[in-house]
């Protein structure tokens, strides 16, 4: 069984096109090979009714709101105008379900045999498109993505596009607090020439959803972008991130931690396309794993042969605080230039039972060694967040969990 789509109707013609390709594929198993680790086929059997309104509250499990951000509430997968709250010149919001121009838009992809990407284009009830441009401004706006939803059983499928023009700059945080059975956001994120964007994506979802998420960027010449990614909500979980790197001299820097419990699952994927020359890429993973939690991570870096001069770094690590848990990890090079510096490594291992002793042994209490430990482990995936404030946002969800976790295994140890 699939998701319910009798309980809607298809606004555009183009959408159709990707329901009936979701429709023919359905959700892929462990013989495909892109999702190989993280099968999603035993969804056959629990089917979700797509949202289609505003229903729903907006869930308090987050972190204090920063002050003076540009706020855009999204309930089971729709803007909530009335909730949302934008005061900046620089910003021009609108909805791309209105614009003619959207299937030839959001067709630019590789991804016409993805099914999240096929799914959310297909069950989308708004498509939010924010251009920047903010080239002669001081200040960097902060944007705040809020996605929420309240009902189990139902599905939530936003889709929001970001477009920095010429030289501008910008700052987001998304956070995703959903109770809905699963939500399958989209986010196109498209940098122009200079540009620079730090963005932050807090995943901390209930525990009963499937959370599958899908980024998009396009980087052109001299363009910055830094991304950081925390996963630590959902009993299934996907942070999916694909990056062309378009334009010379572009760079990017990707870090990610997910942190699991109980039995869940999580995965982080990248995909890195280095399509020209003199670019450079940097990503640093995080998994710290307990009970019997899994984690999977799936980095592949692709040199084209036009893309001389390539510097693409990756580098994984996960700690397991249980002998239950399992880590997974899969890096990729493909490399068709001859002058290139590509790089990449992975460990698995525990905590530092010496280093336990030792802050113990120096009157520590052990729920506190413990977390000292797990947040060393981190801390130099945290020093890749440029912004102070979005840092800020992620510190509290790390600390929360750390906390919840060694007061857990304390207990029960």
């Amino acid at each position: 069984m699939l998701p319910e789509f009798d309980n809607f109707e298809v606004k555009n013609r183009w959408q159709k096109v990707h329901i009936d390709r979701f429709l023919k594929s359905g959700w892929p198993s462990s013989k495909n090979e892109e999702w190989k680790f993280t099968s999603l086929h035993h969804l056959v059997h629990k089917p979700f009714k797509i949202g289609l309104n505003l229903n729903g509250i907006v869930e308090s499990k987050s972190a204090p709101s920063i002050k003076g951000a540009n706020q855009l509430i999204f309930r089971n997968g729709i803007l909530d105008s009335q909730l949302s709250e934008v005061d900046s010149d620089d910003l021009v919001i609108n909805n791309l379900l209105d614009n003619p121009s959207a299937s030839v838009f959001l067709n630019q992809t590789k991804l016409k045999q993805h099914p999240v990407y096929n799914l959310t284009l297909g069950a989308m009830r708004s498509a939010t498109v924010i251009d920047i441009d903010n080239a002669s401004s001081k200040q960097t706006p902060l944007i705040e993505l809020f996605f929420t939803g309240g009902l189990i059983k139902q599905s939530s499928h936003p889709v929001v596009i970001v477009r920095l023009a010429k030289n501008s700059k910008v700052n987001i945080l998304e956070t995703h607090s959903s109770y809905n059975g699963l939500s399958a956001p989209i986010i196109f994120i498209e940098l122009g020439e200079g540009s620079v964007c730090n963005h932050v994506k807090c995943q901390v979802a209930d525990l009963d959803s499937i959370q599958l998420g899908l980024t998009l960027i396009n980087q052109e010449k001299d363009s910055d972008y830094r991304n950081f990614t925390l996963s630590s909500g959902g009993c299934i979980s996907r942070s999916e991130l694909h990056l062309n790197l378009n334009g010379e001299e572009a760079i990017c820097h990707l870090s990610a931690i997910y942190l699991g419990c109980k039995q869940q699952h999580m995965d982080v994927t990248s995909r890195l396309y280095h399509n020209v020359a003199n670019c450079k890429s940097e990503q640093i993973i995080r998994g710290v794993l307990d009970d019997r939690a899994r984690g999977i991570f799936q980095g592949k870096i692709r040199v084209a042969p036009e893309a001389q001069k390539t510097d693409g770094q990756q580098m994984t690590r996960a700690l397991l605080l249980s002998r239950e848990t399992e880590a997974d990890t899969k890096p990729e090079l493909e490399i068709f230039a001859d002058d290139v510096i590509c790089t990449h490594g992975a460990t698995v291992g525990e905590l530092d039972e010496n280093q336990l002793f030792y802050l113990v042994s120096r009157g520590i209490p052990l729920i506190k060694a413990r977390a000292m430990l797990i947040e060393a482990f981190l801390i130099d995936t945290l020093s890749q967040i440029r912004a102070p404030e979005l840092k800020k946002q992620a510190e509290y969800y790390i600390q929360d969990w750390v906390s919840k976790s060694t007061k857990l295994s304390s207990s029960t140890g």
